[in-house]
């Protein structure tokens, strides 16, 4: 899920810190199936919108006909929750989204 691993800042090595990859990258290596409906996210909303929408999203799932996302913070859910939400339910094709932080 990230591209680089340490764990020389505690001194545990059962804890490390990552830095994180872009979104699609991680979605292609752990969920590939959810990369077309996130392309056509980005398609319906626009590059400017999905780039500060989408900034701080961990993850995705998908279960039934609900999206779940995790997201860093309050901003970032509430930058989905304004301006995403309708293209999310169409291109994952789900009924509803849950965004949580």
């Amino acid at each position: 899920m990230y591209a680089e691993t340490r764990n020389d800042w505690t001194g545990n090595q059962a804890l490390r810190s990552e830095v994180m990859r872009p979104l699609e990258e991680r979605l292609a290596d752990d969920k590939p199936e959810l990369v077309e409906p996130l392309r056509k996210t980005r398609e319906t909303v626009g590059q400017e919108i999905y780039d500060r929408a989408f900034k701080t999203v961990e993850t995705f799932n998908l279960a039934g006909d609900t999206l779940l996302i995790v997201v860093g913070n309050p901003r970032e859910r509430s930058f989905l929750e304004r301006d995403c939400i309708d293209a999310l339910k169409n291109s994952f094709e789900v009924k509803k989204v849950r965004i949580v932080c």
